[in-house]
């Protein structure tokens, strides 16, 4: 019970205590000062009629004393009169049956009115010649203690009913501030850190408000260090300093990891791009110059890159750069060489200063089938072959092998898309989450897969990776998803207790209708709504925050949970954990490897960690692939892991 709820119950047992007290004690004066009405009636009867009776009680005439006597008791106020004689005998006596009119029975029971008798000497000269005794009738005394009693229990409830709620209004606005402060406390555990103003006028509650005021302000100022921290540390570890591009350690464990995750990357273009005669332009116009340069080449190769939705562009170093177009295909790999030196012939000397030497690209294309050591060997003999061609060339090596992705056209990639959808063609694998250092498990990942025909019949299984690209750019991504949430929602009915995590797609946010659809599945099965967790990547969430918020809201209000996947592989601010208000954060694969040897990985880990959890959220490790990696975890407070050492999608 809430501390204003306290109070006003503590008010209105208070209030009832006292005009209970009031009301009785109130209720009992009424009733004594009645009985000292009724014994004054019956005294002042008495003595009245008592001298009345003098004379003719000496005379012993009856046919007086019986009408004087009558007449008085006619009038229907006594309930008794009786003469009697000096010995005590009864000369007359007049009764009347005590019968009350309009009073209910249980308040005569309750209240009952004591009659006194009033008794008065009847004297003849200086002789005593009787006595008269008088009982007044209590029945006008009943009627008129019911009504006085009645007018003031409606006065004393209308009183009550009043001041209750003038005081429940006066608590409400005293206690407002307190409502303020829980409201504030709440924000800070969602990972705000709002200021409550104006302060209270109350003193005691103005300084609770200002200790709270200063505790938001604080928490929010570590956090804030903590992340540009980390954020500071990571630049260092993984970001070129010129540039800000991906440094060679960062861009090559991205690739690695790229290349053991079929289920995002089953095929593309990497490129390695390379200024010749930097060291001749660095001494000609100094370093200074060069740094300039490398900005500017930085700029360059970022603008072209931008009608590439997933990619990764670093700087190796000196004047050598290298960009990984996922989901490129050989052709789209020869429009990319000629855009790139087409765009880095355009630089050239400013200010009087030297022109840079030409600019080579080498291209290698990328089935699914090579490892990242031997990539990188076939794109720099691409490189080379490019040198030799003359200033500004780029050549593109084809991949060997047999490849993983099925040769075919936009057209035709839609069609089969549509076909698996419509025949039921759809399958999801799980891969087992478990927590750190436990072993329990948390929840598994929806992995989707589909099936599809080789010319000679035979049924081969396409990965994510290699339909989700051309999915797409067909905008068939929301068609994809909504079919893998009713899968999952009608596997969830039948099997409680299982929680399951599945990826949603940033195009799938953008569809007009997807998100009310998704609201209105989840109501529908509202039992299992909540063992629901919706993924959604890094750089994907990032370039749409609003949409993003908006599924945020729609997942708290049916119980579901939200995870940011891959998170690390961008530069994106820390600041995002916080207004995303993710409840699992899933740590990018490549800062897993050589993870007991590097100790920037590690520092890493250890400051995410400690932000996610200052903020709520848990830590989830990918690409969890031996025993020393998940022995390190544990160490690193990592809430828990995922990779092919726990488990194998099936």
């Amino acid at each position: 019970m809430t501390l204003s709820r306290q109070l006003v119950l503590l008010l209105l047992v208070l209030l009832l205590m006292v005009i209970t007290g009031t009301f009785l004690i109130s209720a009992r004066n009424s009733q004594l000062y009645l009985e000292e009405q009724l014994a004054s009636h019956a005294q002042d009867a008495a003595t009245s009629l008592g001298l009345s009776l003098s004379q003719s009680l000496a005379d012993n005439d009856r046919a007086t004393i019986e009408s004087m006597t009558d007449a008085m008791f006619d009038r229907g106020f006594y309930r008794q009169i009786r003469i009697e004689d000096n010995d005590g005998g009864v000369i007359l006596e007049r009764k009347l049956e005590v019968t009350i009119e309009g009073v209910p029975d249980w308040f005569v029971n309750y209240l009952a009115l004591e009659t006194p008798e009033g008794d008065a000497a009847v004297m003849a000269g200086w002789r005593q010649t009787g006595v008269v005794r008088v009982s007044s009738h209590p029945g006008y005394a009943y009627a008129q203690l019911w009504r006085n009693i009645s007018d003031m229990f409606r006065w004393f409830l209308l009183s009550a009913l009043l001041v209750s709620l003038l005081g429940v209004i006066l608590l409400r606005w005293l206690l407002q501030p307190l409502r303020d402060i829980e409201w504030q406390a709440d924000a800070i555990c969602q990972r705000d850190f709002p200021v409550l103003e104006p302060l209270p006028k109350t003193r005691d509650l103005r300084l609770i408000v200002e200790a709270m005021n200063r505790l938001s302000s604080r928490v929010k100022l570590m956090l804030r260090e903590s992340e540009q921290l980390a954020a500071g540390l990571r630049r260092q570890a993984y970001q070129h300093p010129v540039t800000g591009l991906s440094n060679r350690r960062h861009f090559k464990n991205t690739l690695a990891n790229l290349i053991d995750s079929p289920e995002e990357f089953a095929s593309g273009i990497l490129a390695l791009i390379q200024l010749q005669e930097f060291k001749k332009y660095n001494d000609s116009n100094g370093f200074a110059a060069g740094d300039e340069l490398l900005r500017d080449i930085a700029k360059v190769l970022g603008e072209c890159t931008k009608g590439i939705p997933h990619h990764v562009l670093a700087h190796l170093g000196g004047a050598n750069f290298a960009l990984l177009a996922q989901d490129y295909t050989q052709q789209q790999g020869s429009a990319l060489g000629a855009k790139l030196t087409a765009a880095l012939s355009q630089l050239g000397g400013m200010d009087d200063l030297q022109a840079p030497g030409p600019a080579h690209v080498g291209l290698a294309h990328f089935n699914g089938v090579d490892s990242p050591m031997a990539l990188l060997a076939r794109a720099d003999m691409a490189l080379q072959a490019a040198r030799s061609a003359g200033p500004g060339g780029w050549h593109l090596m084809n991949a060997k092998g047999a490849s993983t992705v099925p040769v075919k056209t936009a057209s035709e990639w839609r069609v089969f898309i549509e076909q698996c959808l419509a025949m039921d063609r759809l399958r999801l694998y799980t891969q087992p989450v478990l927590s750190c250092p436990q072993r329990n498990l948390l929840h598994e990942e929806v992995l989707v897969r589909l099936l599809d025909t080789t010319a000679s019949g035979a049924e081969v299984v396409l990965t994510a990776g290699i339909f989700m690209p051309q999915a797409e750019r067909a905008g068939l991504t929301a068609e994809i998803d909504r079919a893998v949430v009713s899968q999952v929602l009608a596997r969830l009915s039948n099997e409680m207790g299982r929680r399951y995590a599945v990826n949603l797609s940033p195009h799938s946010l953008r569809t007009p209708g997807f998100l009310d659809w998704l609201e209105h599945q989840l109501r529908i099965h509202q039992s299992v709504a909540g063992n629901l967790i919706f993924e959604m990547a890094e750089f994907g969430a990032v370039s749409i925050m609003d949409e993003v918020h908006c599924l945020i809201q729609l997942l708290e209000r049916n119980r579901c949970q939200f995870s940011l996947d891959h998170f690390g592989r961008g530069f994106s601010s820390f600041g995002h954990l916080q207004s995303l208000k993710a409840d699992y954060l899933k740590v990018d694969g490549s800062y897993m490897r050589s993870l007991g040897k590097n100790r920037d990985n590690q520092f890493f880990l250890h400051s995410l960690t400690k932000i996610a959890h200052g903020l709520g959220i848990q830590v989830i490790a990918e690409s969890i692939e031996s025993e020393a990696q998940w022995d390190l975890l544990s160490t690193m407070n990592i809430d828990g892991a995922q990779g092919y050492f726990i488990g194998r999608p099936g």
